[in-house]
């Protein structure tokens, strides 16, 4: 996921203080300003120049790979609130709350080697090669889900093959490369790994062969 929040908190102009102001955090963000999202691992970067030590605390965060490094995966709810508690060098304990914005995946799209079509004209050879993947549009980050499996689809002769994985099997490939030009493919029921991370459906992909 090609997302990452940096919570910078700076203690200059309150090193006398107590506890410090929202005005004192900088929250900075390469795509979007403020938001996480349900169900997926939200990069998370913190940190409090000059403390001594700090503490992070809010529902589903947990401590990623390296200082300052955190992942944030929120549950129900539209605010996540991420609490930081500082230790500074003359003992004095302040501390901070952020407020991010909980949202929702987009609904997913199933697609053919990561190319975000929907709809497709191909030859038979290319698609009996194919991944079955999942997109989801105007979504600005990686979230790589792999599937699991699909349901191959002739609507001529109704004839419907459950694959396992996310590309073809002996079988479908078989039945692929038996197929006349103009004939229609659809593959539908996608499933996917952690099913929780979005509960919509995902949306068929609809092919035509061309030779």
């Amino acid at each position: 996921m090609k997302y990452l929040i940096i919570i910078l908190l700076s203690f200059s102009a309150v090193a006398q203080a107590d506890s410090i102001s929202r005005s004192n955090i900088s929250v900075i963000s390469a795509e979007r300003l403020n938001v996480v999202y349900r169900g997926i691992d939200n990069p998370i970067k913190i940190a409090v120049p000059g403390a001594v030590s700090f503490a992070v605390s809010a529902p589903g965060i947990k401590r990623g790979t390296g200082q300052g490094n955190y992942i944030l995966n929120p549950g129900q709810g539209n605010e996540v609130n991420v609490m930081i508690s500082a230790t500074m060098p003359d003992g004095k304990f302040i501390s901070e709350e952020k407020t991010f914005r909980v949202l929702g995946l987009p609904a997913p799209t199933g697609v053919l080697n990561d190319d975000m079509r929907g709809s497709y004209v191909m030859t038979k050879d290319d698609l009996a090669k194919a991944t079955v993947g999942i997109g989801m549009e105007n979504f600005l980050f990686d979230v790589n889900f792999k599937v699991t499996s699909f349901t191959l689809s002739l609507p001529s002769n109704r004839t419907n093959i459950v694959i396992d994985g996310n590309m073809m099997d002996g079988n479908a490939i078989r039945i692929i490369h038996s197929l006349k030009p103009k004939a229609l493919v659809v593959i539908s029921n996608i499933r996917f790994g952690n099913p929780e991370t979005c509960q919509k459906s995902v949306s068929n992909i609809l092919v035509e062969i061309t030779k």
